[in-house]
């Protein structure tokens, strides 16, 4: 038979060498793995993970006040859970409009873990970052508005807690507006177990008054349990 490397080659010896500090590190490096990686799919696709179903509350109950309004009063709301990380909430609004679709604030509030467990198991991100992109806006916005002519605003607005972007979409008797904004600064402005709170609003009015549709999103003022600076406060710092 001819002479091949292979053949002269020693098999490895693939048995390792466990002392108590190595199999000590063994342990800790697969009790890594299994919190870190899909061996611990259980903890993370359980039911403590998934949103729980929506509820009705109470305006009052919800973590923002709105201006008093004829044409948008709440006309009810909802909220549910996402692990223990997240709250979203769902306000419903007048409509003065026969358009489709609903008048509405959504308002996630994002906490941060307390806890080393759950800062390595979380549940997904219940929004995105960025909010939008021009190709998720163009498919929101014409879900939103169809057979309307949009435009996405030039400049950003300011409200209580800083710039906000908006799209106006308007036909021949109405105008609509979907404001969004992502407040993030929990060292000045948010409270310090809150890690972000994302708003988005939709509205939709009689007539080509663009300010009139944004004037509650300019107004609304955060109510979470601590002290919330307002961006206005924030200038004199």
């Amino acid at each position: 038979m001819p002479w091949s490397p292979m053949r002269q080659m020693p098999m490895a010896d693939s048995r390792i060498c466990r002392t108590p500090g190595r199999a000590m590190l063994w342990a800790a490096l697969v009790a890594a793995t299994l919190l870190t990686s899909g061996c611990a799919g259980w903890v993370r696709d359980n039911l403590t993970q998934s949103p729980t179903p929506w509820r009705r509350i109470q305006p009052a109950a919800l973590p923002v006040t709105l201006p008093e309004s004829r044409d948008f009063p709440i006309v009810a709301a909802r909220m549910r859970d996402t692990g223990a990380i997240y709250k979203t909430y769902t306000v419903a609004l007048g409509n003065p409009t026969t358009l489709p679709g609903e008048n509405r604030l959504t308002i996630d509030v994002q906490t941060l873990p307390d806890s080393l467990f759950g800062a390595l198991v979380q549940p997904p991100r219940v929004f995105p970052v960025p909010l939008y992109t021009m190709e998720t806006l163009t498919a929101t916005t014409r879900r939103e508005f169809p057979d309307m002519k949009m435009k996405v605003a030039d400049t950003a607005r300011r409200n209580h807690y800083g710039d906000y972007d908006y799209v106006t979409a308007q036909d021949a008797v109405n105008s609509c507006v979907l404001a969004w904004q992502l407040i993030t600064d929990h060292k000045r402005m948010l409270p310090e177990r809150i890690e972000a709170v994302r708003l988005e609003y939709r509205a939709c009015g009689v007539g080509s008054n663009i300010r009139a549709l944004l004037a509650p999103f300019d107004s609304l003022t955060l109510t979470l349990p601590e002290t919330i600076l307002e961006a206005q406060d924030l200038d004199g710092m």
